[in-house]
Order: structure tokens, then C-alpha cells, then sequence
């Protein structure tokens, strides 16, 4: 007897260890896309030759030059938000991307009427499916001082820009693209709620959701106050947390390939709680987003020291770089049809 139940005990446990064993596996190398989730793509990944290669494609002066043209006050509406808009569009349609604007105008607090631009950019226009990047522009109005936003979110836009920059050459598919989105009236004017925030981005999502364009989102990742030298990322949207994993496991490689300077992890496979920004309007339509805003706000949110000198280089780059090897990981082994569960 004793030793029939260390045989049953010995079962349950193989039984046990096989179903975590492939439950992980599916967890790891399961990936959906898509509105509501329904597609399958699993992605192949880089390999060590591909990730060196990447890594030294950077440009480090090119991003603190940019976050610099990007870090004035751009208040919409204000003659700093229209050189911040043109600086963006004019940067984009060098490198030959097809950029549009999203231009509406709506009454807010403490203005009266204002007219709001998003900026939409796309590496190829003729692509039937779309990573998506996005950020904000625009910088909070304060009363008593002139808010330069470096962390919200020069940086981030600036993120965006240097990867078109760097990775201008490497782009082949034609069936899949990348789209980055700069968003406009994410700052509420007064106190932030539901009708005084986001005005870019539920204007965008409305305005695509009427045309059938949210379909053409595999996904949509959205930055938000990086810049700072303490930023860690966290898992905050349950149903991305495989795409979020895959970020984790990238950075972990260029550590273990000695391509990061830093010795501390940037993203971490804990959980978190979201928070509201530009990605909520395209959230409640079953896009699904990764959202990439710093867990620890930064010391200098919302305030006058927020500015370009005191942006940490050395995690701002880390961050684009392992933004880099997920982009490119994803637009090279993109299926051209993706199945359906």
C-alpha cells in the first residue's frame, strides 16, 4: 500500500509539473493581436547576431538633441505647441513617412474655443495592419510657471522620433507597418476628469472606430513620463501582460548579451495598477495597449524642474533600446495572415 500511494503521489505530481510546464509555455510564446483578442501570432525571435546589430544602429546625440527641440512650453494653442507640431511633422515627412493631422476644435476650461491636432504618422499607408506607438505633445498650462514637460512627454516623443530615425533602413514589410500617434490635449486645462482630459485621443479613437481603422491595430503601445533615473515599468493591463513579458525577456537578453550599460532592470514582470491616459479611449473599444508609464512618477511631475538638463540619457536610451528589438521583432516575423482562435 505504502507503495502504491507514493506511486499515485509521484503521478499527481508529473500530471502537476506537465500542465504548469505547458501552461507556461503558453503564457511565454502565446501572443494575441488584435480587437478583442480573437488573433494568433506567435513571434519569432531575434537572435544574438540581430540584437547587436540593432544596438549599434544608436544615436544618442540625435535623442538628446531632439528631446532639447521638444522640451519648451507647447500649452495648446500657444505659438510653442504649433513649432513642437511642425518640428514633429516636418521630422517625420524627411524620413518619407506619411503623416496626416487630426484637426478638431472644442470649447475647454479657463479658454474658450481650441483647436486640437493630432498628429498621425505611418511608415508604409498602404499596410492592412499596424503596431502602434503613441505619446502626447502637449504640456500642462500652469499659472505660476512655465512648464517645459521633458518627462511628459518630450522624451517619450522624442523616443518615438529617434527610432524612425535609426530604423529608417531596416524597414521591408509592406503587409505590416509601424504607425506612431502624437497626441494632442492629453493635459486637462483645469482639473482632470472625464470631459477635461484626453481630448486628442477620444477624439481619434471615435473618429477611427467610425471608419473601421481600429481594426487595422495588431496593438498599441503607449509612453508616458520616461525620462527620469529611477522609471520602472510594470505589468498594469492584465489581458497584454504576454506582450509586456516579451519587453521583460528582451531587456533580460541585451543584459545577459552585455549590450545595457545599467546593471538594474528597466521593465519587471510585477503586477501594477493602471492609471488614465491616452490609451483609455482605445481600451474601452478592445484595442489592446501596452501601457509604458513609469510605476514611480517622477520627482519633477508637474513641476518646474521638469526640464531637458535633468532627463537621465542612460535609462532613457535603455528604454528605446529594448523598445527597438520589440519593434523590429515584431514587424519581421509578423505572419501575412494571422489566424484566427
Amino acid at each position: 500500500m505504502p507503495c502504491k500511494r507514493a506511486l499515485i503521489a509521484l503521478l499527481c505530481l508529473t500530471i502537476i509539473v506537465l500542465i504548469t510546464s505547458i501552461c507556461q509555455s503558453f503564457h511565454t510564446n502565446f501572443r494575441a493581436v488584435g480587437r478583442n483578442g480573437t488573433l494568433r501570432y506567435e513571434p519569432t525571435e531575434l537572435d544574438l547576431g540581430q540584437m547587436r546589430f540593432l544596438a549599434g544602429l544608436s544615436d544618442s546625440e540625435n535623442l538628446r538633441r531632439t528631446v532639447q527641440r521638444i522640451s519648451i512650453k507647447r500649452v495648446v494653442g500657444t505659438p510653442g505647441h504649433s513649432k513642437v507640431r511642425n518640428y514633429i511633422v516636418d521630422y517625420l515627412k524627411k524620413l518619407d513617412w506619411n503623416v496626416e493631422l487630426d484637426l478638431f476644435t472644442q470649447k475647454v476650461p479657463i479658454k474658450s474655443a481650441v483647436t486640437f491636432q493630432n498628429i498621425v504618422a505611418r511608415q508604409n499607408p498602404r499596410a492592412q495592419r499596424y503596431l502602434m506607438f503613441g505619446c502626447h505633445y502637449d504640456s500642462k498650462y500652469f499659472k505660476d510657471f512655465d512648464f517645459m514637460a521633458a518627462t511628459d512627454s518630450a522624451v517619450p516623443c522624442a523616443l518615438l522620433l529617434n527610432m524612425a530615425t535609426i530604423l529608417r533602413n531596416q524597414f521591408h514589410r509592406s503587409d505590416i507597418s509601424l504607425m506612431l500617434v502624437f497626441f494632442d490635449g492629453e493635459e486637462a486645462f483645469g482639473e482632470w476628469s472625464a470631459e477635461d482630459s484626453l481630448y486628442g485621443s477620444r477624439h481619434l479613437a471615435e473618429l477611427w472606430e467610425k471608419h473601421g481603422l481600429l481594426d487595422k491595430i495588431d496593438l498599441f503601445v503607449l509612453l508616458d513620463l520616461i525620462g527620469a533615473r529611477d522609471v520602472v515599468f510594470k505589468k498594469n493591463i492584465p489581458n497584454t501582460s504576454g506582450w509586456f513579458h516579451r519587453l521583460v525577456q528582451l531587456e533580460k537578453m541585451l543584459f545577459q548579451a552585455g549590450i545595457l550599460r545599467l546593471e538594474r532592470p528597466l521593465f519587471k514582470f510585477e503586477p501594477s495598477t493602471d492609471v488614465d491616459d491616452d490609451h483609455l479611449p482605445f481600451t474601452r473599444r478592445n484595442v489592446p495597449v501596452i501601457h509604458l508609464i513609469s510605476n514611480k512618477y517622477p520627482a519633477v511631475w508637474h513641476l518646474a524642474e521638469d526640464v531637458e538638463k535633468n532627463v537621465d540619457y542612460n535609462t532613457t536610451e535603455q528604454v528605446g533600446l529594448v523598445l527597438r528589438m520589440f519593434v523590429m521583432e515584431y514587424l519581421n516575423s509578423a505572419p501575412n495572415t494571422v489566424y484566427q482562435l
